[in-house]
């Protein structure tokens, strides 16, 4: 497996991307294609299971293994699919104040590619996506229309099923 993390600061407070971030059904709002995807959760809190159809890239199942609310964190594994050639990930995200009005983003993940592509290419394909992660998310906040990179391999489960 190999790591992968992704680092952003924003003038945004802390408990302002919080209050959003923190909920485990409402990623489709802030990714690409978000807007023609569906999500399902079942079950509440650790252990919790989201059921993603993205229109980019497929079926993708996670299950949410940590959440902190004071430290403004959680931790969510895959558990089905193969989004952008991933075998196995896990990710944790938090957020970390710098001072009332400013605030660091941080994603940071272990990733292993499925054995068909070169774990090197699926870094790259997941550092790509935790970055337009956090673009929708400070899109969302601040009320303006996110510009997001091109993904690596965004296609590859659809392809590869």
């Amino acid at each position: 497996m190999k790591t992968v993390e992704v680092i952003r600061t924003t003038e945004i407070p802390a408990e302002i991307i919080w209050d959003e971030m923190k909920h485990f059904d409402r990623v489709l709002r802030w990714v690409p294609g978000g807007d023609k995807s569906t999500i399902s959760v079942k079950g509440k809190g650790i252990g919790a299971i989201r059921d993603i159809n993205l229109v980019t890239q497929g079926y993708v199942q996670h299950e949410l293994v940590a959440y902190d609310d004071d430290d403004y964190s959680f931790s969510y594994k895959l558990t089905d699919g193969k989004p952008v050639g991933m075998q196995d990930y896990v990710v944790v995200a938090k957020i970390t104040p710098i001072n009332d009005q400013k605030s660091e983003i941080k994603w940071t993940g272990k990733v292993s590619s499925d054995k068909r592509l070169k774990e090197d290419d699926v870094v790259v394909a997941l550092t790509t996506a935790l970055n337009n992660m956090i673009t929708g998310l400070i899109a969302l906040i601040n009320e303006e229309k996110p510009i997001f990179v091109d993904q690596p391999l965004e296609d590859w489960q659809k392809i590869n099923q």
